[in-house]
């Protein structure tokens, strides 16, 4: 009969560790799928999110017969942005305020027909969206676009002039003109 305190049960050192980096290997696989998908949910958010906003501003467009610039009041409102980090930039900070102002204006320019748009305040990453409100800008004949962009997950605006090439990890949106290009 065997005595059941003997040695030969159990795991040995050599099988403990081997079972101890299989997990570990199998957990760095799960938690980096999990941060892809958690990126791509982000992704996805940002996009619907600019999207709802291009078609608030179409319709603002459309309501008041008048340009984004002149909706607003800016020209140019992503460019007290540039060149800094704006993940979680305080509510007080230009860019912040000046995003907000956008989207009140825009959204009393729909005359009700669009609601909801006053709590776009902040992209998934924590930085304000970002407007550049370039239609006809330098007269009746320019035929530039006006963009709305999210800095994207590493918080800076990294865009060439108006239009939505070079924004990095960024994104952007073209806002369709208010009205036809010569």
């Amino acid at each position: 009969m065997r005595n059941p305190y003997s040695r030969d049960k159990g795991f040995t050192l050599v099988e403990l560790l081997v079972v101890i980096s299989i997990i570990s290997i199998l957990s760095s696989v799960v938690l980096t799928s999990v941060n892809s998908a958690r990126n791509k949910a982000k992704y996805a958010r940002a996009n619907a999110e600019i999207n709802q906003f291009v078609k608030a501003a179409t319709v603002a467009q459309g309501e008041s017969a008048m340009r984004l610039q002149d909706i607003t009041g800016s020209a140019c409102s992503y460019c007290v942005c540039g060149g800094r980090d704006l993940r979680n930039v305080p509510t007080t900070d230009g860019c912040y305020t000046q995003w907000v102002n956008d989207l009140n204006a825009i959204q009393a320019a729909t005359n009700g027909t669009v609601s909801g748009i006053d709590r776009m305040m902040r992209d998934p990453w924590g930085s304000p969206y970002l407007l550049d409100e370039n239609e006809r800008e330098y007269g009746p004949t320019d035929c530039r676009f006006d963009t709305v962009a999210s800095a994207g997950p590493d918080g800076f605006l990294q865009q060439d002039g108006p239009s939505c090439t070079g924004i990095g990890d960024g994104i952007c949106f073209l806002i369709p003109s208010s009205r036809p290009c010569p």
